[in-house]
């Protein structure tokens, strides 16, 4: 991930294995395909979504050279990544709501273990505004871009 000045530091409220949990328990089954969370830093986070012949689409690059990542997985990989960065920000009381996300594919997603890096650019009450880069393992440029804004409420005592 390119190094960039990033929201105010502060220490994340969880590690990896509670986010792994959180967002096991959140989101609903459907959104699980064995993400790996790798790393939690103040603001960041590193996921790892291993390779499965069932996350590739049915077609070719235009080139020929072989079967890339569904976009819609790839959009998957990146949300679940920056919502996981926002509970490890902010904790497991937080519900964070996707707002915004924007995504520029930059180059074919290979097959390859994908590594989504995202961080938190902007700390708001409410709104928090995120970068995510997502590239295949083992490559040096990034296959796209995100940013999101997802809106945090407070989750009501059970």
């Amino acid at each position: 991930m390119p190094e960039h000045e990033t929201a105010r530091s502060i220490e994340p409220l969880l590690d990896a294995e509670q986010v792994r949990r959180a967002i096991i328990r959140n989101l609903p089954s459907i959104d699980h395909h064995g993400e790996i969370v790798e790393n939690v830093e103040p603001n960041a986070i590193r996921v790892r979504l291993p390779y499965q012949q069932a996350f590739m689409g049915a077609e070719l690059w235009q080139d020929g050279s072989g079967s890339v990542f569904s976009g819609p997985m790839v959009m998957g990989l990146a949300d679940t990544t920056m919502y996981g960065c926002v509970l490890a920000a902010l904790g497991a009381n937080v519900i964070p709501v996707m707002a915004a996300f924007n995504i520029t594919f930059l180059r074919p997603a290979r097959a390859s273990d994908l590594i989504a890096e995202a961080r938190i650019v902007r700390r708001g009450r409410r709104l928090q505004y995120l970068e995510c880069w997502l590239t295949p393992d083992g490559e040096p440029d990034p296959c796209a871009h995100i940013t999101s804004t997802y809106r945090v409420a407070v989750r009501p005592e059970r």
